[in-house]
Formats: structure tokens, C-alpha cells, sequence
């Protein structure tokens, strides 16, 4: 049995492959073969095109494109305050490590 090797692509990658298979130019399997990657790769990214859509267009993830996976936090107001004090810390020069963040 071969050794398949595994690829995690950016979104903008896949993002790219959206635009290839919208334009028509191309079929799916000569998309898969310039690209160099499985049927079952492209089919999961048409599965996700609405997530991936959704995340090019939200403002959060435009300058992180280059990221491989999109995470999204379950308690965004929580993120936005420690974010916030994070900030206020760092501005005044107050050492912040991992146990007083969690803190």
C-alpha cells in the first residue's frame, strides 16, 4: 500500500480552485490535475464554498487568507474585551505570559 502524503491548503488556494471551476474553462479533473490533487480534495472544497465564500468576505479573515483552517470563537464578545485588555496591557508595558492571560 502507498504512502499518501497530506496537505493542508490556504484558503486562498482553495478559494482560487473556486474561481477555476465558476469560470468553466477547465473540467474538475483537469483542475485536480494542474493543482495536483485528489477528486474527493475538490469535491470537499465545493462542499465547503459557501464557508469559504463567507469567510473571504468577512472582515476577520482578509489579512490572515495565507491560514490553512478557519476557527471561529464560540464566545466573540469575551475574545473582543480580553483582546482589549490585552492591548491596554501591552501598551503600559505590563509583562503579560501565558498563566496570567488564562487567569
Amino acid at each position: 500500500m502507498s504512502e499518501r502524503k497530506h496537505t493542508a491548503h490556504t484558503i486562498e488556494f482553495k478559494l482560487q480552485i473556486l474561481s477555476e471551476v465558476e469560470e468553466k474553462k477547465l473540467t474538475k479533473t483537469e483542475i485536480c490535475k494542474k493543482h495536483s490533487i485528489p477528486n474527493s480534495t475538490l469535491s470537499m472544497i465545493l462542499k465547503d464554498r459557501e464557508k469559504l465564500q463567507k469567510a473571504r468576505d468577512d472582515s476577520k479573515f482578509r489579512p490572515a487568507t495565507s491560514t490553512k483552517k478557519i476557527k471561529l470563537c464560540s464566545h466573540e464578545e469575551l475574545e473582543d474585551a480580553v483582546f482589549a485588555w490585552f492591548r491596554q496591557g501591552r501598551a503600559l508595558n505590563v509583562p503579560l505570559s501565558g498563566p496570567v492571560v488564562i487567569e
